[in-house]
């Protein structure tokens, strides 16, 4: 089991917000088109009920995002997790892959953007940014790089170092 050495919850209310503005624009669109459509054998209600209701729960979900960055640590080390909405995706780089950690202060541009941007995968480089400045750098196995927005980098970065995971 592993042991939550240091957590931040990112802030993530400004990209909610749109995204729920978003939804519930798209949402009311389709209920308006759906309530347009010539069609006699659907009531209006069960119309908006039918497009309406997984909408507004999209949109509370979208609104309720969160992500959370630790430094865990088990058996074989301390790594970084960056755990998704409510625990249902994480990102896990193990000790074994870390190769180095640093802190930066980091634009818009040079992350590429809002949001997750990058694929480790396929283009060696991802970035989670949910705003503009401290970041914290993983350079990782295989020539890849990592970075995530999050106040005080330096104390992810020592948390790191104090086990000699890197």
């Amino acid at each position: 089991m592993a042991t939550i050495i240091l957590q931040q919850r990112l802030r993530t209310g400004g990209l909610s917000a749109i995204l729920g503005v978003i939804f519930m624009v798209l949402g009311g669109a389709i209920v308006t088109v759906a309530s347009t459509a010539n069609s006699a054998h659907t009531p209006l209600i069960a119309k908006c009920i039918e497009y309406g209701v997984p909408l507004v729960l999209l949109t509370l979900l979208v609104l309720s995002l969160r992500v959370d960055v630790r430094v865990v640590g088990d058996d074989r080390g301390r790594g970084l997790e960056i755990v998704y909405g409510f625990g249902l995706v994480r990102q896990r780089f193990q000790s074994g892959e870390i190769l180095s950690a640093q802190a930066h202060s980091l634009s818009f541009l040079e992350m590429g953007g809002w949001g997750y941007r990058g694929s480790l995968r396929f283009l060696k480089y991802a970035a989670l940014a949910t705003r503009r400045g401290d970041a914290l750098e993983l350079s990782l196995s295989g020539r890849r790089r990592f970075v995530v927005t999050v106040d005080e980098p330096e104390s992810f970065v020592r948390a790191l170092l104090e086990s000699g995971t890197i």
